[in-house]
């Protein structure tokens, strides 16, 4: 929702018109807030990043000796 906001001169004249954004802003910073992920759960995710890392890069590893060992024999 957007309230509508003017602004005017010591004449009575409008010299500024448009819309106010503040009720956005703070519904934005609800949300965000809501979706930010708490400490623990953070670091459960990057715990559980890095294992899925290790384990393919252990896999890789696994494919490029055996296609050394392939080449050599």
């Amino acid at each position: 929702m957007m309230i509508p906001i003017a602004k005017y001169d010591e004449d009575g004249r409008c010299i500024q018109a448009g819309l106010s954004l503040r009720p956005i802003k703070r519904t934005v910073g609800r949300v965000k807030k809501t979706l930010t992920p708490s400490d623990k759960t953070a670091e459960r995710i990057e715990w559980t990043v890095a294992g899925i890392v290790m384990l393919l890069g252990t896999i890789v590893a696994v494919e490029v000796l055996a296609a050394i060992a392939a080449v050599m024999m």
